[in-house]
Formats: C-alpha cells, sequence, structure tokens
C-alpha cells in the first residue's frame, strides 16, 4: 500500500462518526460508480430493559395508552 493510501485509512480512522458521512460522500463523488442507496436513521437507538420487555410489549402500550 502506498504512502499515501496509508495516511488516508490514517486519518479516516481519526475521523469523529459524525464527519464519516460527508467524507464517505466526497469520496464516492470521485468514483465513477452508482452511490448505493442508504435509510439515515438518526433516531434509531438501542437501550437496556428487562429481559421480558419484548414479551409484555401489548401490555406496556395498553397501559400507556389508557386501555
Amino acid at each position: 500500500m502506498s504512502a499515501m493510501r496509508e495516511e488516508l485509512h490514517h486519518l479516516v480512522d481519526r475521523l469523529p462518526e459524525s464527519e464519516l458521512r460527508p467524507a464517505l460522500e466526497l469520496i464516492r463523488g470521485r468514483l465513477d460508480e452508482p452511490v448505493p442507496t442508504e435509510r439515515d436513521l438518526p433516531f434509531f437507538a438501542s437501550f437496556e430493559a428487562e429481559p421480558d420487555l419484548a414479551e409484555r410489549h401489548e401490555e406496556i402500550l395498553r397501559s400507556e395508552m389508557g386501555r
């Protein structure tokens, strides 16, 4: 691998996650390949909960919605 590629890899690894998309779009724009469509889901998150949360989802929804 050339020194320029190694430096580029190093710099990309140092970028904060929030800056990856603009850098990726810039590099993709330099290639003659179709841009893959992907969904940006900024609201997606994981969380910790009780082990039976999925099993109790209907009960929880009913109580929250006043049914």
